[in-house]
C-alpha cells in the first residue's frame, strides 16, 4: 500500500530574508515526478482524488503555497511576499525531495501564476507545463485586450495584502467577480462557507495583479504547454488562454465540463486529459 510522506517547511529558513526556504508537501506514488500547485484558496488536499489516480504511474508531489500555510497557522506573511517566493521555494523543495530530473508542473489559477512564473525562469527543471486558468491579466494588458471585467477583478485582488483585514463584504464581491453569478446570490454557493472559514488565505493575493510578464522568457520557453479552460468559466479566463496558447511556442489547448474550479470537481476527467496530453509528448508530440 502506498504511503503518503509529509514534509514540514520548516526544515530550512532564508534568514536574511525572513522566508521559508521549502513548501509543505504531500508525496505519493512513482515513476516520473508529477507536481501539483493548487488555486489561491485551495490547499493540497485538493489535488487528494488527483493523486490517487496519478500515483500507479507518477511520482506525485502535492504542494502548498505559502499564503494558505501561514493563514492555516494564524501567521502573518512577510511584507516582501511575491510570486517570486513561491516559485523559488519549488526549486528548494524539489532539490530537498531530490529530484533533479525534468518535472510535470501543473498550476491551476494562483498555482498556474506560480508555476509559469517558475518554468520560464527555470526551463531545464521542466519536462511539461499545464495552466489551468492561470490569471496572468498582464498578457492582455500588453496585447490590448484588458477587459473592464479584468480591471474589476485586478482592482478587487489588489487589496488582498499581507496585512489587510478580510471582510465579508469583500469576499463577496471577489467571489462574484470570479463567478458567474448575475443570476443568483453569491452566498448560496456550495463553497460559500469554506470561503468565509479560510478568509485569510486571500491575504498576500495582491501580488497576483502585480505579477508582469517577461515576455522574451516566455517566448524562448519550448518546453510542451497543455492550457486547459473551463467550458463555463468567466470571460477573463478563456480570453488570457487564448491569448497564451498564442504566446507559448508549443502550446496545446483542452477543455473541462465547468467554471473556474472545474479541475477539482471533474478529477477524472482532468486526469484523463492530461495523461492524454503526456501521451503525446512521449510519442513526438
Amino acid at each position: 500500500m502506498r504511503k503518503i510522506l509529509t514534509l514540514l517547511v520548516f526544515l530550512s529558513q532564508l534568514v536574511a530574508l525572513g522566508q521559508t526556504k521549502t513548501k509543505l508537501v504531500l508525496v505519493e506514488g512513482n515513476g516520473p515526478p508529477i507536481v501539483l500547485l493548487h488555486g489561491g484558496t485551495f490547499d493540497y488536499t485538493a489535488y487528494t482524488a488527483h493523486s490517487k489516480l496519478l500515483a500507479d504511474s507518477f511520482f506525485v508531489v502535492r504542494m502548498q503555497q505559502f499564503n494558505v500555510q501561514y493563514a492555516d497557522e494564524g501567521l502573518k506573511l512577510p511584507k516582501h511576499y511575491s510570486v517570486k517566493m513561491e516559485s523559488e521555494a519549488i526549486k528548494a523543495t524539489l532539490d530537498s525531495l531530490h529530484q533533479t530530473q525534468p518535472v510535470i508542473l501543473v498550476g491551476h489559477s494562483y498555482g498556474g501564476v506560480i508555476a509559469f512564473d517558475f518554468a520560464i525562469n527555470n526551463p531545464e527543471r521542466i519536462r511539461a507545463l499545464v495552466l489551468v486558468e492561470a490569471p496572468l491579466f498582464d498578457v492582455a494588458k500588453v496585447k490590448g485586450e484588458y477587459s473592464g471585467q479584468m480591471k474589476q477583478i485586478d482592482q478587487l485582488t489588489k487589496h488582498f495584502t499581507p496585512q489587510v483585514t478580510i471582510t465579508e463584504e469583500m469576499i463577496k464581491s471577489f467571489r462574484c467577480e470570479m463567478t458567474n453569478c448575475d443570476t443568483f446570490d453569491i452566498r448560496t454557493h456550495p463553497m460559500w462557507n469554506n470561503w468565509l472559514k479560510q478568509k485569510d488565505r486571500l491575504k498576500g493575493l495582491a501580488v497576483v495583479p502585480a505579477y508582469k510578464i517577461v515576455f522574451k522568457r516566455l517566448h524562448a520557453f519550448q518546453k510542451p504547454v497543455l492550457i486547459v479552460t473551463g467550458t463555463t468559466t468567466i470571460q477573463p479566463n478563456k480570453t488570457i488562454n487564448e491569448l497564451l496558447s498564442r504566446e507559448f511556442l508549443n502550446a496545446k489547448t483542452a477543455n473541462l465540463p465547468g467554471e473556474h474550479i472545474a479541475i477539482y470537481q471533474h478529477p477524472e476527467t482532468f486526469v484523463r486529459t492530461l495523461k492524454a496530453f503526456l501521451h503525446e509528448i512521449n510519442n513526438g508530440y
